[in-house]
């Protein structure tokens, strides 16, 4: 590679002139100190696309085409022509494409037809956060003043001036701001809404891909309250949804309103080239490695950690964190006059990736000789003050500031200038939000530079080393499951609360059958009162919108309070805890890291009405880190189907989480000081949706004898003293890889989705006639992970056949989420991703690394593990293999006179 002199710049040192950007992909890797293996880097060119338009006459009155400066984009003209036709529209297309446009039109349409007729028309404009509301807020009143339009908009949230300030707005504004937060508070008390409410004829649900999940299926159900109160005041808008590009627009739309929906995404915007670089960071010997300490877990600022190859030969089995590299691109970017944007995971990095932006600055400046030089860095993040946050975003607009770290706080629209170049610490997860954040550089035609800088885990190294899978056309589905019945349940109350339920509501609402259910299931609890004949209503607690968490699917949150005698300057300021949360990382003893503070968690009350974590801060050397074990009892299949020789079931089970003891590890190095202590947590107990695979006997047969003389030293255990061994960690590698690639296919967070790898499929299915069946289906669970262990042994012990072996993928939150649902239906392209990622992988080790088959939160501290096992079985399941093929490797007797231990599950 070619060097650059101390000081001299890209633009200095090129020679052609001709690009409209400070530094090229090309320049950045030429010109970055000390950046030595070729091979761990591509620089991908992406072409620009020019505009599509239609002429503003072509579709809007004249009052309204007179005033714009440009045409129309095609996509833009093709939504509008939608909402002339009364249908509900959602706009799938790229980043800065012109999206809020199409609704503000949409608006003034509106406002000119009702008012030529001595009317009102109002609309609800919903946005994913507060900072976004108050940006759009800004650009919609000057698009109106714009256009010659008396059209007030106004923001009426949490953070709105209660008393007479929030009572002009409802009374007077023609465009109300909020989010679904407010909205699912402000329906109880609609009668104060009557007058914007009666002549409302849109609602806005600007970023509609943000609601997946559990967010997802709250804002569902808050939607169709909404609908129900607006059908009271004689209102049937319409519905804009704005989106990210995602694979279902429509399916995810319809399942958010309860409507048909018309798709645009043939988008008209322009977009200049762009310079895509794929960043893995070099590798490091993982004796000179030290613990990097800025994730979940991490309580410290480590040093910065100098580059240092393996030896010749050496398998790669580590690389220097994205947290320590992506800070070195944002300062060297920077220092060459690129206004750039890093997008990091999290608050603590955004902090933290600024410090070590300007400390790689201060320790290289004989290469970097004027270390001033484009330093001016700011982090940003939900966690400062709104002021705070609106000071940074003033700044980058203007230019005062030359980079921001951020969250995806600024992945979502928010204003902040034209910028030359992103750097995403780690794969944001989806292509849809690794579009929309390098989309934040190069407006319009102006060529962009956008750097994705790897972690050392399964999906950024799929990526980096797949990049012709950020370009397919496909992108991830958004899945929204509003099955969920303890959500709905949360939400029936509501409804009841804010207008009676009656027979109007009996499928428009909800299928008749579930609400009459759900209404008497509440009229016993005392919460509900009549029939659906006469009419439901609420009689329970005053305004049960407040016991309703948009991301968790039970009322069951913990309050965060101060120990006694703490001053209160070290008030957290935590938002209620859901209970899974809490058994998992807020046991008493656990040391947690919150904006910079270390806090010990001091006592938990889980049985008093008012579940709380008392936290008082504390300054140690080391976290805390849970260890979780997890077995399933009791699952039904509903559904069915084979791929291949193999049989893939989806249903509902009862999952049992143990987060029964945690270890202390050293904040620098990693070390453990001290092992399994005990949190006296009782277990979780999960109602939810599952899948699993059941491996056929031919395929295990010859699996268990190719891998017959595979060991791991250190594990002891039934399993560990026979030829099982290797097969068993194929299916615990083949489960792990099978969820780390889910997000590649679908939009679903990782975090929410658990697995189960076990040599007896059948001893977690519902028994008929036994103790066990009775526990299952809703005893007491078993109280520590010992008994549950012993209540499958015994049930496998008692099969009449031969088990199967196989893994299963759940939904890890009560209820489920419609991602196990999800993959059930992808299987197939899921198992394909995962195979790729575990043949692919150049660690070299037999039982896999981070970027393969480890995860951190395994419960069997990854033992054991078997990548070439874990690919022969999914070779079979997609038919890369003949069954023929494994003729050789089938024992002439029972695996080789071998005994099959009584149980193994991971």
């Amino acid at each position: 590679m070619r060097s650059q002199e101390d000081g001299e710049t890209p633009e200095e040192s090129r020679e052609d002139g001709g690009d409209d950007i400070p530094i090229t992909g090309d320049e950045l890797v030429d010109t970055f100190p000390r950046y030595r293996e070729e091979g761990d880097v591509s620089v991908l060119e992406l072409p620009g696309r020019s505009a599509a338009t239609v002429s503003n006459e072509a579709v809007l009155r004249p009052e309204l085409a007179g005033p714009l400066e440009n045409d129309l984009y095609s996509h833009q003209a093709d939504a509008l022509a939608a909402l002339e036709r009364d249908e509900n529209v959602c706009v799938a297309t790229s980043t800065s494409s012109g999206k809020t446009r199409i609704y503000a039109l949409q608006i003034a349409r509106n406002c000119l037809e009702a008012r030529a007729r001595d009317a009102d028309a109002t609309a609800y404009v919903l946005y994913p956060t507060k900072a976004l509301s108050r940006d759009q807020e800004r650009e919609l009143n000057d698009f109106f003043d714009q256009l010659g339009l008396d059209v007030s908009v106004r923001v009426y949230d949490g953070d709105t001036e209660r008393g007479d300030a929030r009572r002009r707005i409802r009374e007077e504004a023609d465009v109300i701001i909020s989010n679904f937060a407010g909205v699912n508070t402000y329906l109880h008390d609609h009668d104060r809404w009557a007058r914007f409410l009666s002549a409302c004829d849109l609602v806005v649900i600007d970023e509609s891909h943000t609601y997946t999940g559990v967010h997802g299926m709250h804002v569902a159900w808050i939607v169709r309250r909404l609908k129900r109160v607006l059908e009271y005041y004689g209102t049937d808008p319409q519905f804009v949804l704005t989106s990210a590009t995602i694979g279902n627009p429509g399916d995810h739309s319809s399942a958010l309103i309860d409507e048909p929906v018309s798709v645009v995404d043939e988008d008209g915007s322009p977009t200049g080239p762009r310079d895509l670089v794929l960043w893995n960071p070099p590798p490091r010997a993982r004796e000179e490695s030290e613990d990097d300490t800025d994730g979940a877990d991490g309580n410290g600022e480590a040093d910065d950690i100098e580059d240092h190859e393996p030896e010749d030969g050496d398998a790669i089995v580590e690389r220097v964190p994205a947290t320590v590299e992506a800070p070195k691109l944002l300062s060297h970017l920077t220092y060459h006059d690129a206004h750039t944007l890093l997008f990091t995971p999290s608050r603590k990095l955004a902090e933290l990736s600024v410090k070590r932006a300007s400390k790689h600055r201060r320790d290289r400046r004989r290469y970097y000789a004027n270390p001033g030089r484009g330093a001016a860095l700011e982090p940003y993040h939900a966690g400062h003050s709104r002021a705070n946050r609106h000071g940074t975003e003033h700044q980058l607009k203007t230019g005062a500031l030359d980079g921001v770290a951020s969250t995806n706080a600024l992945e979502l629209g928010i204003n902040v200038g034209e910028m030359d170049a992103t750097v995403q610490l780690g794969y944001p997860g989806q292509r849809q939000s690794f579009w929309q954040q390098i989309g934040r550089a190069g407006r319009g035609t102006k060529r962009a530079l956008s750097v994705l800088v790897a972690d050392h885990r399964t999906l950024d190294q799929y990526v980096v080393n797949n990049p012709e899978y950020l370009l397919e056309s496909d992108v991830e589905d958004a899945v929204v499951d509003i099955g969920n019945d303890a959500v709905f349940a949360q939400h029936l109350r509501c409804a009841a609360d804010e207008l009676a339920i009656d027979e109007s509501d009996a499928d428009a609402f909800a299928e008749r059958e579930r609400l009459e259910r759900a209404v008497e299931m509440w009229r016993r609890a005392g919460q509900l009162t009549g029939y659906l004949e006469t009419g439901v209503s609420y009689v329970g607690p005053p305004r049960p919108q407040g016991s309703i968490s948009l991301y968790a699917t039970s009322g069951e949150e913990y309050e965060v309070e101060l120990a006694d005698g703490v001053d209160e300057a070290h008030d957290p300021e935590m938002e209620p805890l859901a209970e899974e949360r809490v058994l998992r990382d807020f046991h008493e003893g656990a040391v947690r890291l919150h904006q910079g503070q270390q806090y010990e968690v001091c006592a938990v009350d889980h049985g008093s009405p008012r579940p709380t974590v008392t936290l008082r801060p504390t300054d140690v050397d080391y976290y805390t880190r849970t260890r979780t074990d997890v077995t399933i009892l009791d699952a039904v299949s509903e559904e069915s189907r084979d791929v291949g020789a193999f049989t893939l079931h989806f249903g509902r089970g009862r999952v049992l989480v143990y987060h029964g003891t945690y270890d202390k590890v050293a904040v620098h190095g990693g070390e453990k000081k001290e092992q399994g202590i005990p949190t006296e947590n009782p277990p979780l107990s999960i109602e939810t949706q599952l899948c699993w695979l059941e491996v056929p006997d031919r395929v295990e047969r010859a699996l268990v004898e190719n891998h017959r003389n595979f060991s791991v030293p250190e594990m002891d255990g039934d399993l560990a003293e026979t030829a099982h061994l290797g097969y068993a960690g194929g299916l615990h590698a083949a489960e792990h890889a099978t969820i780390g690639v889910a997000p590649l296919e679908l939009m679903v967070d990782k975090r929410d989705l658990g697995g189960l790898a076990t040599l007896s499929i059948d001893s977690h299915l519902e028994q008929e006639g036994t103790a066990e069946a009775e526990v299952a289906a809703g005893g007491d669970a078993p109280r520590n992970v010992a008994a549950a262990e012993a209540t499958v042994r015994r049930i496998a012990n008692g099969l009449e056949r031969e088990p199967a072996g196989g893994w299963f993928i759940y939904d890890g939150i009560d209820g489920g989420l419609g991602f196990a649902r999800a993959i059930y239906e992808n299987f197939e392209a899921v198992a394909r991703r995962a195979r790729d990622l575990i043949a692919n992988c150049d660690c070299g080790r037999v039982d896999g690394c981070p970027a393969c088959v480890m995860d951190d939160q395994c419960g069997n501290d990854n033992q054991p593990l078997h990548r070439e096992a874990a690919v022969d079985v999914l070779d079979q399941l997609l038919g890369n293999e003949d069954l023929d093929a494994l003729e050789a490797h089938l024992p002439e007797g029972e695996y080789g006179g071998d005994r099959r231990p009584p149980l193994f599950y991971s």
